[in-house]
């Protein structure tokens, strides 16, 4: 057997009133584990991350980490296809899977006793996934279905994985993580399979555990389950370069939609840069409630738009900011857009107020407060700070991050990011399809 290597002690940290404690060590085969005991339910929350996702895919074979998604499913040597769901389900937990550009996770809620249940099931599919020439076309079919769904055949369903394009094209960031079709039509059996050596294997995975178990028994679980995996090999990450454009970019998407929608995006601050939670603040005061600046100027003001709103993501290696907003019955693209710059450049130009500050920072301290009273969102803090950031203890400074920011950050962050010679501007707008420019 081998045996667990733990840090000296479990670290605790405070956020606010707030503090998540957890242990964290590591396997000989190079699974992190993190602990976070919490008994006010009699529940387990599993959660596995596996580091990687659709920047990891190359130019030409996009969308086998969202394959896999599906593909861990299919079945290992001691669970049969789709019983995964059945074993769960029966003993009246929940579970699901999602994939980003930067990870990709499976997550679990069950009653405490059937944690160990649990735990089998996803050590099994990582010890002996059947990447079969069947199940990679069963669910290639699924996917493929999915994308026609979700993407092709909705209504302005292009315009994130286009604005990816327009906005990271040539780099890992360039594309979605449900991926391109053809390449994954034309990608033999031996490619997935290459794929699901390299990245599906215990020194690239992270185990979160939370809810109320013992801790030396779920350690002992943990060894005899995941300890004989065998470890891959040492995984090579190439940097990500990603260059700002040297001139706005601009495309039009003609579709069956019923009315025009205008997207501009910016490259922004990626993960552990300061300026991402000035980002997040600032895309909070122009989105957030009726109040926010895009919603009363665009829809209650100008009424040049029926909805409008605005996001920042933060990726391992870029970060990305949107305004959009959908025209109202007798308004043009060209008029949203207008107002659209009209806001940003207000922010560019005179900052924000410290009232509108100080509600989108009261904002995040009611989030934090409702978001970490879920095993599954504490569970996924854990995992997203210590895979993309070396740090878990971070999800107990993350409300002193956001509080910090001032009015002159955002400012700041405004005329930084958020200049129109660097932007990209998408039009979608209602007509024939195939007619895009």
């Amino acid at each position: 057997m081998n045996q667990l290597r733990p840090e000296p002690s479990p670290m605790a940290f405070r956020s606010g009133s707030a503090t998540i404690q957890f242990e964290r060590y590591t396997l000989p085969n190079g699974l992190d584990v993190i602990l976070h005991e919490d008994r006010k339910a009699p529940i387990a929350h599993v959660l596995v991350w596996y580091h990687v996702g659709s920047k990891n895919e190359s130019f030409d074979r996009t969308g086998f980490a969202h394959l896999f998604e599906h593909m861990m499913f299919q079945g290992s040597e001691n669970v049969a296809k789709t019983e995964h769901f059945s074993y769960v389900q029966g003993v009246g937990g929940s579970l699901n899977a999602t994939t980003g550009q930067d990870r990709t996770n499976y997550f679990q809620t069950v009653p405490r006793e059937y944690l160990g249940l649990a735990l089998w099931l996803e050590s099994d599919r990582m010890r002996s996934l059947k990447v079969t020439e069947e199940n990679f076309q069963n669910q290639l079919s699924v996917v493929k279905e999915e994308r026609k769904q979700r993407y092709d055949n909705a209504p302005y369903g292009l315009w994130y994985m286009t604005l990816l394009d327009m906005l990271f094209g040539g780099t890992a960031y360039g594309w979605s993580p449900i991926g391109d079709m053809a390449h994954l039509d034309a990608s033999p059996l031996d490619a997935v399979q290459a794929f699901h050596q390299v990245f599906y294997v215990p020194n690239n995975a992270t185990l979160v555990i939370s809810g109320d178990f013992e801790r030396d028994e779920v350690s002992r679980m943990v060894e005899e389950m995941f300890g004989g995996i065998r470890k891959g090999k040492e995984i090579e990450r190439p940097a990500i370069v990603v260059r700002e454009p040297s001139a706005q970019v601009r495309k039009t998407i003609v579709a069956p939609v019923p009315l025009p929608s205008v997207y501009i995006g910016f490259q922004s601050a990626a993960i552990g840069n300061a300026d991402a939670r000035a980002l997040s603040i600032l895309s909070l005061i122009l989105n957030r409630g009726r109040s926010s600046r895009l919603q009363s100027s665009l829809v209650y003001g100008s009424q040049v738009a029926q909805n409008a709103s605005a996001f920042s993501i933060d990726m391992e290696g870029a970060g990305m900011f949107v305004a959009l907003a959908t025209a109202s019955e007798d308004a043009t693209a060209e008029q949203v857009e207008a107002e659209l710059w009209r806001e940003i450049e207000a922010v560019r130009r005179d900052g924000v107020t410290e009232r509108e500050l100080g509600a989108a920072i009261n904002h995040i301290h009611t989030s934090f407060a409702t978001s970490f009273s879920k095993l599954q969102s504490i569970s996924d803090t854990l995992a997203y700070y210590h895979v993309l950031c070396g740090d878990a203890s971070r999800i107990n400074d993350l409300l002193g991050e956001y509080t910090t920011v001032t009015a002159a950050d955002i400012r700041r962050v405004a005329e930084q990011y958020l200049r129109p010679e660097v932007a990209a501007v998408l039009y979608y707008l209602p007509g024939v399809s195939g007619n895009d420019q």
